[in-house]
């Protein structure tokens, strides 16, 4: 992140304040005055970050500016000169003090005309979209899962393997309970890149080892191994089920205590509601051909599992390293 100051003063002034705040280059600064071509605003916004005797209009040239660069601007202000500037921002921040015409364009005005607070808005915005994120992660794959399952089995030979019932233990634990609780939680790590792209990459490993798992259970299990319905209806869902808990103990990393709780409650709702309530489930019985389909399938979806999250998350961090 680099601060920039843009003011309408003198430069000598403006670089004395920035000097005295901790602003990076303060000792260099620019007369604007002098800068009469958008090709040398965005030289020197990329050289320098003290600019004295900006005009209005000049504002907001420096936000195209950066933002030409690649930078998401956030811009303050409480004048009548700062709106053209507060309007181009990616985000805009004005003072309850300033002019109507500042507060009426500005995203978010300090009621209290105190800057000291943009730490805390910061803090909650990054807790807002970095947890929003992760739960939406949670929420995809279910969706993506469902989306492919509904036009393979309207293709494929055998009954969808999933009644609703079945999808509400699901839902409830490795969906619900956990996005609660990750939305809730402290969370002041930089956002970093696009949200959906952020959620996508996080959400197609799970989806495609459930989608996989579910039809080889259905494959093996009903052409080799001659299993019921039940009985792969069974292998499914604690097979989708497992997919979701290992989604979130990825997302879980670094552990807390509240994230090691969540992840025993998570694992002992799941089983309690396959073994004391599984009548209610549609959960049948295990049998040895059953717990052997279940333990390859369970293990090749692990390494599966974990060998795309790996290469995702590497392409993802290579991919924001590019646009740094």
């Amino acid at each position: 992140m680099t601060v920039n100051v843009i003011s309408g003063d003198d430069p000598r002034t403006v670089a004395g304040i920035a000097a005295q705040v901790g602003v990076d280059g303060a000792d260099e600064y620019v007369d604007a005055t002098t800068l009469e071509t958008p090709e040398q605003v965005a030289d020197a916004v990329r050289r320098y970050h003290v600019f004295g005797r900006v005009k209005p209009e000049q504002k907001k040239q420096f936000v195209i500016a950066l933002q030409e660069q690649g930078h998401v601007v956030a811009m303050t202000g409480d004048g009548v000169n700062d709106t053209l500037a507060l309007k181009q921002a990616d985000c805009s921040v004005a003072m309850a003090a300033g002019s109507d015409a500042a507060r009426n364009v500005a995203q978010l005005v300090l009621v209290d005309n105190d800057f000291a607070s943009m730490p805390k808005v910061v803090a909650e915005g990054r807790r807002s979209i970095n947890n929003l994120q992760r739960s939406a992660s949670l929420f995809l794959v279910k969706t993506l899962l469902s989306m492919s399952l509904a036009v393979l089995f309207v293709l494929l030979p055998w009954q969808y393997p999933f009644q609703p019932i079945q999808m509400t233990l699901i839902s409830a634990f490795t969906i619900g309970i956990p996005s609660f609780v990750l939305a809730l939680e402290p969370n002041r790590d930089r956002i970093r890149g696009r949200f959906l792209e952020n959620v996508i990459v996080k959400s197609i490993p799970g989806a495609v080892c459930a989608v996989l798992g579910v039809l080889a259970v259905n494959a093996v299990g009903r052409l080799a191994l001659g299993l019921g319905y039940g009985q792969v209806s069974t292998l499914c869902v604690l097979l989708v089920a497992w997919v979701g808990v290992m989604l979130i103990v990825r997302l879980s990393v670094p552990f807390t205590p509240i994230r090691s709780a969540l992840l025993v409650v998570v694992v002992g709702g799941t089983v309690l509601g396959a073994t004391l309530f599984h009548g209610l489930f549609g959960i049948v019985p295990f049998t040895v051909p059953m717990a052997v389909l279940f333990a390859a399938c369970a293990v090749a979806a692990a390494a599966l599992f974990h060998w795309l999250y790996g290469v995702l998350g590497r392409w993802h961090e290579a991919r924001l390293a590019r646009e740094a």
